[in-house]
């Protein structure tokens, strides 16, 4: 029997009683919860915990505990790690960097894999829309109902319409990710206006496939890992030099699929892209002066700040500050998750509610009249919230009020 055989004949085995090998990336995640000294400070700042309490949900210290106790048996901790948002605030403030996040991803992928009973019926829900159409949003019914909705959006925020032209040789592919590729088709339009009003040689997917996320949230690898491969296909064929995105989740999880699978591209969100590609002189000498005196408040996602780089966040106050009258106001809550991450307001929507009424006290205390965010996900989760709460501050995605504050002379 050769190594190679004797291998998989091992695998058979571990199969057979729940047990399944960790990969070489794996690793490092499970060395560090070995670090985890049990000093709580994870507990104290989960927002998760904050909004919902640790009778509903004991926290992250607690799957770091169990796990690292009771391997193989990951299913031990399923009732805690579908409610956990991914916001990564544990691994931010733990003093020897346990990966929470990623604990959580890998029990999930486990769990998936030896127990889908335990998944919530909603997200395999999702996985079949996944499965259908390679996005986490189902396309619509009516193609012309879809034209008809981008086109009263852009006459409502004052955009023009951008065609693209096929493109054989872009420099940028601008990937607007599924929910502004379905759900909120403004972010795409105006990311379209300020790449053209820049003159950036950029091409879009004919056909937009997921980067993956969504399936690996659930924990069903095997289909991240094809959408993956589907991607990065489907960019090599334009040949372009970069991508960049409006989606908070989509830069964190290309950023880091591009260094595992050897893209060779660097990956931008947009706010990134504006400040080191445009810059701020640019940018700047392109906004309109005319505009109303505006007072706004930044909600911080998650998967920008906590995942990606915090600096991002200090380019986008660069740029707001570079809009006439426009005045930026400090949330208390500005970097709290809103809830709609980790996929948990499809499952357990009483707990994504309460995560984000933390938010809405502290953005209803400043005295702003528009939150702004860098993450469509964010967006559609404050402002349905704003709106029942009966707040009455309105929301944008940064993108959009980027596009909309531009000159248009």
């Amino acid at each position: 029997m050769s190594e190679e055989e004797a291998y998989e004949f091992v695998k058979g085995t571990l199969k057979e009683e729940r047990i399944i090998p960790y990969k070489e990336d794996e690793l490092e995640i499970i060395k560090s919860i070995e670090q985890c000294i049990n000093c709580g400070i994870c507990i104290n700042h989960c927002p998760v915990v904050a909004g919902v309490g640790v009778d509903q949900f004991s926290g992250p210290r607690s799957i770091a505990v169990e796990l690292s106790r009771s391997p193989p048996e990951f299913w031990t901790t399923g009732d805690k790690v579908y409610l956990c948002t991914g916001c990564g605030t544990c691994r931010e403030v733990c003093p020897q960097s346990v990966n929470i996040p990623e604990i959580v991803n890998m029990i999930r992928a486990r769990i998936f894999e030896h127990r889908p009973d335990l998944v919530p019926k909603e997200l395999h829900k999702v996985l079949e829309t996944i499965h259908a159409h390679e996005k986490a949003f189902a396309p619509w019914d009516d193609p012309e109902d879809k034209i008809d909705s981008r086109d009263m959006r852009l006459e409502r925020l004052g955009l023009p319409l951008v065609d693209i032209e096929s493109k054989e040789s872009a420099d940028v592919l601008f990937y607007p990710g599924c929910q502004a590729e379905e759900m909120a088709q403004e972010v795409k339009e105006a990311a379209k206006v300020i790449l053209k009003r820049f003159d950036v040689n950029f091409a879009v997917l004919d056909e937009l496939s997921c980067c993956g996320l969504p399936a690996r949230l659930i924990g069903d690898e095997k289909t991240a890992r094809e959408l993956n491969t589907s991607l990065k296909e489907k960019i090599k064929s334009l040949g372009v030099k970069m991508l960049v995105t409006t989606c908070a989740g989509c830069t964190s999880n290309i950023s880091d699929i591009a260094v595992r699978d050897n893209w060779d591209i660097p990956i931008y969100h947009m706010i990134e892209y504006l400040i080191e590609h445009i810059g701020i002189d640019r940018l700047q000498a392109e906004m309109a002066s005319d505009t109303s005196a505006t007072k706004i408040t930044i909600h911080e996602p998650c998967h920008l700040i906590k995942h990606t780089s915090r600096q991002i966040l200090d380019y986008a106050v660069e740029i707001l500050q570079a809009i006439p009258n426009v005045e930026v106001i400090t949330s208390s809550a500005r970097d709290s998750c809103c809830g709609g991450g980790g996929m948990v307001a499809y499952h357990a929507p009483s707990v994504a509610k309460s995560v984000v009424g933390i938010n809405l006290a502290a953005i209803d205390a400043t005295s702003a009249s528009r939150v702004v965010t860098p993450c469509p996900l964010c967006t559609a989760t404050l402002e349905d919230n704003l709106y029942r709460s009966g707040i009455p501050i309105d929301v944008d995605d940064l993108t959009v009020f980027i596009a909309t504050h531009l000159s248009m002379e």
